[in-house]
């Protein structure tokens, strides 16, 4: 075996995979937390402005993470296959396809940013601000949308580390932007929303110019002399997972959305306890999300070598090891409940109900992990069609319909929709659980070994 497949392998080991990313996901929390925190002690007009933004350009990363999550998983089982040469046609094209559909959105953001904005029916106070903002972070679509693919080629050869210390390096450059944007050191003036945008933006492309720099320096190679030979397959590979994964993660958060209207008609106090209740149970599942990533990657690429009794063996392994963590995870949070709550909220309602929905949390965080560690490593096979479509439909078919039956109709409340949320979970894990130990996603690895 070459030293080049040797360090390959070594790169493919789970844990060299999952702690970069881990890292990586706490860091982009903290960061997103501290970017709230600084722009409400400027104004809170400004958080609500960047707040809408924010919305829009989740639906911009979706088209990113299109392109992306079919590169992924191609570029795994390509190296698994050692077919270096369609590795690398993967990952130029998905960097043609990365660019222009970037530059189409930048084009359809600067155009349309006004009339984007207007939908929100914002007052105009909040409107101007969030015109600003997404005036310029628009523009810088593609920026946006060719570093998604360029994360994403570096982690499926293995390098999980460079973009954690890329992406911490221009966390800690957009803090530095916004303190200086809003408040006033060295006697600068106030730069408001635009030079928030402008930090934004700055640190962005620097993580570009960084991971540019690094898949330079790495054995990675691209066709790029022979660009135009390219096959249709490839990028017709690309897009038909990508598509499937980006509806996916749009269904999932418009059923959330609707989960939200249910709970907003339960009253204040529900739709407070309900958020954070979110917000503090995110970091509980942070670690498994991780897992899930990496034995996406590794599951690809072990398809490609077709190792797959030792996969199916592994990921079973990773499944234990989720489980614990995060049961071990929420019980904290159980544990130290009540000091938590008051960081958040003084209202005994709110409080009492938020520390209903904590508890009931061990019923959630037990079930996801199977979603993400199962539906992870089918995807990793190549088995995306059944695990979109199935998750597609229990979303709304348990979690939605069961949320307003319990929430609503037979008058559990927001606990009753928390409840809709774990039966969703444990439904889905059960389904993806039962469809890996079947083994039929042996027959759709995306490559054919030599």
């Amino acid at each position: 075996m070459s030293s080049k497949s040797q360090s390959l392998e070594g790169r493919m080991n789970i844990v060299a995979l999952t702690w970069p990313i881990f890292i990586e996901t706490l860091l982009r929390s903290a960061l997103g937390v501290t970017d709230v925190f600084m722009l409400s002690g400027y104004s809170d007009l400004a958080v609500s402005a960047v707040g809408v933004v924010s919305q829009i350009v989740f639906f911009l990363i979706v088209i990113s993470i299109m392109v992306s999550s079919g590169t992924g998983i191609l570029i795994a089982q390509y190296n698994g296959a050692q077919q270096t040469e369609q590795s690398g046609q993967v990952g130029l094209a998905s960097m043609i396809l990365g660019l222009t559909v970037g530059i189409m959105l930048s084009f359809l953001m600067f155009v349309g940013a006004e009339s984007i904005v207007d939908v929100f029916g914002l007052e105009p106070d909040v409107a101007k601000m969030g015109v600003d903002y997404f005036v310029i972070s628009g523009v810088f679509t593609f920026n946006l949308t060719f570093s998604v693919i360029l994360t994403t080629i570096l982690r499926s050869h293995g390098y999980s580390r460079s973009p954690m210390v890329i992406n911490l390096i221009a966390g800690i450059l957009n803090i530095i932007g916004n303190y200086i944007a809003l408040y006033q050191p060295f006697g600068l003036p106030v730069y408001g929303i635009t030079g928030v945008a402008i930090a934004t933006v700055f640190s962005q492309i620097v993580t570009t110019i960084l991971l540019i720099f690094v898949l330079r320096s790495t054995d990675i190679q691209f066709p790029f002399k022979a660009w135009r030979t390219i096959p249709a397959s490839i990028y017709r590979q690309i897009l038909k997972i990508g598509v499937m994964n980006g509806g996916e993660i749009l269904s999932y958060n418009l059923s959330q959305i609707a989960l939200v209207y249910i709970v907003v008609q339960l009253g204040t106090a529900s739709l407070a306890a309900y958020t954070y209740a979110q917000n503090i149970t995110r970091v509980t599942f942070t670690f498994a999300l991780a897992l899930g990533q990496a034995t996406q990657i590794q599951t690809s690429y072990f398809v490609g070598k077709q190792w797959l009794y030792e996969i199916f063996a592994r990921v079973h392994k990773y499944y234990f090891v989720g489980v614990v963590t995060s049961i071990t995870a929420i019980g904290i949070v159980i544990l130290v409940r009540e000091p938590i709550i008051r960081l958040f909220t003084q209202d005994p309602h709110i409080a009492s109900l938020l520390a209903t929905l904590l508890i009931a949390s061990l019923l959630i965080e037990s079930g996801r992990v199977g979603n993400l560690i199962f539906i992870s490593a089918l995807k990793g096979a190549g088995d995306v069609n059944y695990t979109v479509k199935m998750g597609i439909l229990i979303m709304w078919g348990v979690s939605v319909t069961l949320g307003y039956l319990l929430g609503l109709h037979w008058g559990v409340g927001v606990l009753g929709v928390w409840l809709a949320i774990a039966a969703d979970e444990w439904v889905r894990s059960s389904i993806m659980f039962i469809r890996w130990r079947s083994m039929h996603w042996k027959r759709y690895s995306l490559v054919s070994s030599h």
